[in-house]
């Protein structure tokens, strides 16, 4: 049976989606009537497009030395991982955010959720990420790409794109984390610190949609450095991004 927010263990978290949305006047273009993460969904170009995301340790995502989906009742998860729900448009340049700040009302912490976290949606095809580092005691990393892959509207995989180390190499506030720039978690403001730590998941579409037309959203991604693709997002509030700048 598919999970849902009312048959799910999980408490689904207060999540802020940020994206290129069209107008309210435009809701009626989405065709896909699929809202739970765990059911199987056949999409075009401009519809929406759930997806979950999953925190828990390393280790809880897999069995028998296997990853499976978080859908999969045999990984147990209810008891040990925490959720958020996201439905972007397909193929729209998109920044999701997951709010951490202290101020948050519904906030929860990553680093004691188990530090990892992994991307997934759909049955058939049970697509999911590999589990990427976000958050310990020492480290904390902001920014991440997620690349969706389709054919004829059907997800087939998920996979993080690892952002670089070049934008914080020497700086003292950061280190360099599985390929990713990570922040010093005592800066954070869940910690006392003074940068909001909450993290912000660019989403990039390739392949081919239900009607065979090709999704261009991570062509146009991959040319565009990180600052520009965030200036795109510059009316986020509390951006870790757009605070960068107090350390560089």
């Amino acid at each position: 049976m598919a999970a849902s927010p009312s048959r799910c263990a999980w408490a689904v978290v207060v999540v802020v989606v940020a994206a290129l949305l069209a107008s309210e006047a435009a809701a009626g273009d989405d065709t896909n009537g699929v809202y739970e993460p765990c059911a199987d969904a056949m999409v075009q170009r401009g519809d929406g497009f759930t997806f979950g995301v999953a925190f828990a340790g390393r280790d809880a995502f897999f069995s028998g030395g296997v990853q499976l989906s978080p859908c999969d009742s045999r990984l147990s998860l209810a008891s040990r991982a925490q959720l958020a729900l996201f439905r972007p448009k397909v193929d729209e340049i998109s920044l999701l955010t997951v709010n951490t700040s202290a101020a948050a009302v519904a906030r929860f912490d990553l680093a004691s959720s188990g530090g990892y976290m992994v991307a997934f949606a759909g049955r058939k095809y049970a697509a999911r990420s590999s589990p990427v580092f976000v958050s310990n005691s020492s480290y904390s990393v902001t920014s991440f790409t997620l690349v969706f892959e389709f054919k004829k509207g059907t997800l087939q995989n998920l996979y993080w794109k690892a952002n670089g180390c070049s934008t914080c190499l020497g700086n003292p506030s950061f280190a360099c984390v599985d390929q990713s720039c990570a922040i010093k978690t005592s800066e954070c403001t869940s910690k006392g610190g003074k940068v909001d730590c909450s993290p912000g998941i660019q989403l990039a579409f390739s392949g081919t949609d239900k009607h065979e037309a090709v999704l261009n959203s991570w062509y146009e991604v991959s040319r565009l450095q990180q600052y520009s693709l965030v200036g795109l997002f510059s009316n986020l509030k509390d951006s870790l991004t757009s605070q960068f700048s107090m350390f560089f």
